[in-house]
């Protein structure tokens, strides 16, 4: 085996054009790590196939989608690449993978390499990841922003096994880093240095008040049964990165004395001790009601095809356009049945919400945003963004400061933080008193 046991293993995620590429070569030229971009093999069978047509985004993606189904594996990529390493002969001590688009690939890495693994999403928003790109990969293309959104919505394809999954796979992330188009290369080849050297142990620090308030909603959001997504959320009286009262906790939920639509027998789906999401229940009723009456998919004009199955995705038959997508493009959210955890953290809080931080495991929904800006909420610090551009522009409208968490991640807080009780500057503590 050409890996040694010791090998310590970076995973890069994140959205295109938040600079990941860039963040693993950082990590080569400066730490000696070996890069291994999960996207060299859609890459090179594109061009096998196609060898007179320069790749699109589009292309690159669908055919990403299709090895995965077709293989049945969703960590396909991640799979045949540790394959590689292990039979060329070489040692390798350092690796990053780069290029993690979907959660099978992230299970295998976990698997393969345990606690000597760690993921680290690089984010960036939208608007400077489009500054970025626009020049070289879109207009000079003949492509224009719609075609920039297109890409970006197929990259967040949660609900498809084997499609994009970048934001559930960034939700998985052990460290995050900001890589918005204010740090420059040199300040995100510190920043990202520092950092890999406290989840490996070389440099431990103690954990910041950020860190520490995040920690507390997400270990809030695993009270959380949604089948679909948990999310968690603390009202602190400081401002972000500051120490300050915890007012409120919340987490998703239905509320009392409803059950989560998981325990819930009304919602079953052929199984009366399992419940199914609501929201997945209505959007099937109304899937299945417009196959019957003959609708023509929107994108296409292709006559729907049925039947419907119990949960999305749902693809046209003859584009391959996501249905789902196409007839509830929010998601079907106003149906939820939940109280989402932004709205429980307010209703805990009451009026000691009124210039207070919000730490959310999510963005928050355009129903929560409206119910944080009538609490007075001043400043919001959420890890996942939330797939509706409305929220955002109403946060902006309501004058509350957004920020992008940056740090350790709960998952494996205690572990990676717990190294510093044994460290001084960098010199383990003694174990007896000094005389």
């Amino acid at each position: 085996m050409s890996i040694s046991a010791k090998c310590t293993v970076i995973g890069l995620t994140g959205p295109f054009g938040s600079g990941c590429s860039q963040a693993a070569q950082k990590l080569v030229a400066a730490a000696g790590f070996t890069r291994v971009p999960l996207s060299r093999a859609i890459r090179e069978r594109f061009t096998a196939e196609h060898p007179d047509i320069p790749p699109r985004r589009e292309d690159l993606q669908r055919l990403g989608n299709q090895m995965r189904r077709d293989a049945g594996v969703p960590g396909l990529l991640a799979r045949e690449a540790i394959a590689t390493l292990e039979s060329d002969g070489a040692t390798y001590d350092k690796l990053v993978f780069d290029s993690i688009r979907n959660l099978g690939e992230v299970e295998v890495l976990r698997d393969r390499f345990g606690g000597n693994f760690y993921l680290v999403a690089i984010h960036c928003g939208t608007s400077d990841r489009w500054e970025r790109l626009k020049d070289e990969h879109y207009i000079s293309k003949g492509l224009t922003l719609a075609d920039f959104t297109a890409d970006d919505a197929r990259d967040k394809n949660e609900e498809d096994d084997y499609g994009q999954q970048v934001e559930l796979c960034v939700d998985a992330a052990d460290l995050f880093v900001n890589n918005s188009i204010e740090v420059n290369p040199v300040q995100l080849g510190k920043k990202l240095l520092a950092d890999v050297q406290v989840l490996t142990g070389d440099k431990p620090r103690y954990a910041l008040p950020l860190e520490i308030y995040m920690n507390f909603a997400y270990s809030a959001a695993h009270a959380s049964k949604c089948i679909k997504r948990q999310v968690g959320a603390v009202l602190v009286t400081a401002p972000p990165g500051e120490h300050g009262d915890i007012v409120g906790t919340g987490y998703n939920e239905n509320p009392a004395p409803t059950k989560p639509c998981v325990e819930e027998p009304e919602y079953g789906a052929g199984d009366a001790t399992r419940g199914r999401c609501y929201r997945d229940i209505v959007r099937q009723e109304v899937m299945q009601r417009n196959v019957d009456s003959g609708w023509h998919c929107p994108k296409c004009a292709a006559p729907l095809v049925g039947p419907i199955s119990d949960t999305p995705p749902w693809f046209c038959s003859g584009c391959g356009a996501s249905l789902d997508k196409l007839f509830w493009p929010d998601r079907a959210m106003s149906v939820c049945t939940a109280v989402h955890a932004e709205t429980a953290v307010l209703l805990a809080a009451g009026t000691r919400a009124r210039n207070a931080t919000l730490y959310t495991t999510s963005l928050p929904c355009f129903q929560c945003t409206e119910k944080i800006i009538h609490a007075g909420v001043k400043y919001i610090v959420f890890t996942e963004p939330y797939p509706d551009a409305l929220a955002a522009d109403r946060l902006e409208l309501g004058a509350i400061e957004v920020g992008r968490f940056e740090g350790v991640r709960s998952r494996r807080f205690h572990e990676i933080f717990s190294r510093a009780r044994r460290y001084v500057e960098g010199q383990p503590i003694a174990t007896t008193p000094a005389s």
